[in-house]
């Protein structure tokens, strides 16, 4: 009686693991087929920076920024002053004073590759609008500026090492 129970745990157990252990060499194993299923591109989901309220006055947004577009890298430098550079793609540069919009989250340049330009502001970021008409939220890559990581602060005494050099 022993055995028999003992056989009728076992047994299954058994079985289950000499199921597990396939002995096909790697070399001679068919591939199952995988079903691809691509996200188009315009869906997949980006995070953004994002335009926070008054970022105007709770950014500190004067600095370099790029883009990289199809006809190649453009440049815009925004000073604390209210004055910009801009370096279009290929090469010319244009320079002259932004405007602070009422809304306190958005720029205007008069004349920013032969039209108004008008950018929200976000932390790390600037995003080229449609028109002055358009919401500060409404962002896209197409439209996204990068704030350049080599906007750091020089002077005596200035490290870009991001731990402070110890001192004896």
């Amino acid at each position: 009686m022993r055995f028999g129970i003992a056989m009728a745990v076992t047994l299954p157990v058994a079985l289950g693991l000499a199921a597990c252990g396939d002995t096909t060499p790697a070399g001679e194993a068919t591939p199952e087929p995988v079903e691809e299923t691509a996200m188009p591109l315009d869906e997949v989901p980006v995070n953004l920076p994002q335009v926070p309220a008054n970022s105007l006055t709770t950014i500190k947004y004067y600095g370099n920024y790029s883009q990289d577009g199809e006809g190649g890298k453009s440049t815009l430098r925004l000073n604390e002053d209210d004055t910009y550079e801009y370096t279009a793609p290929d090469g010319t540069v244009t320079s002259g004073k932004y405007k602070r919009m009422d809304d306190n989250n958005r720029i205007l340049i008069e004349d920013f590759d032969g039209k108004a330009g008008v950018f929200s502001i976000a932390d790390g970021a600037i995003y080229r609008l449609e028109n002055e008409d358009s919401m500060p939220s409404e962002i896209t890559v197409e439209g996204m500026y990068r704030k350049d990581d080599t906007d750091m602060q020089g002077g005596p005494g200035a490290t870009t090492n991001t731990i402070a050099d110890k001192k004896d």
